[in-house]
């Protein structure tokens, strides 16, 4: 049986949550060589579209390293299914014809459920959605920051 419980949050993401306690951060934790992924080939160019973009977007914020490839793969395959079968499902309709003549859902609905699925996973996991990045801090605003200006006069 695993280990019960949420997963332990890796040392670099306490730090980008703000935990400022020595005790609960692990100085041991392996960390991975810099860099970003670099793109496997083999991609859809769909899938190599949503790569770029989610490079472009997050690859600045040192979240994403080259370790993540795989997972970030997995994220990218899964929107180019995704898309592939929600267009296929619209073209379809929601309903297909079962063997004894009934309507019945159509299979794709399962298929881009479970892509759907996938995609969130992953997203949360690589900090693609809001909710994942919401307790993450970067070093990326300054005094010069109007808003940091404001809570800092406030706090006066």
């Amino acid at each position: 049986m695993g280990k019960r419980g949420p997963a332990k949050m890796p040392t670099r993401l306490k730090v980008l949550h703000g935990e400022k306690r020595a005790e609960r951060l692990n100085r041991d934790a392996p960390e991975p060589f810099g860099g970003l992924p670099i793109m496997p080939r083999g991609m859809s160019p769909r899938a190599q579209t949503v790569w770029r973009r989610q490079i472009k977007s997050m690859g600045a914020t040192g979240v994403l390293t080259a370790v993540d490839g795989d997972s970030l793969r997995c994220y990218c395959e899964a929107v180019d299914r995704y898309i592939t079968a929600a267009e296929m499902l619209a073209e379809a309709g929601p309903l297909t014809v079962g063997q004894k003549g009934n309507d019945v859902r159509h299979p794709l609905a399962q298929v881009v459920r479970d892509n759907a699925m996938l995609v969130r996973q992953f997203g949360r996991d690589l900090g693609f959605l809001p909710s994942a990045r919401e307790g993450l801090h970067t070093a990326s605003h300054d005094a010069a920051d109007p808003l940091a200006e404001w809570i800092a006069k406030a706090n006066e």
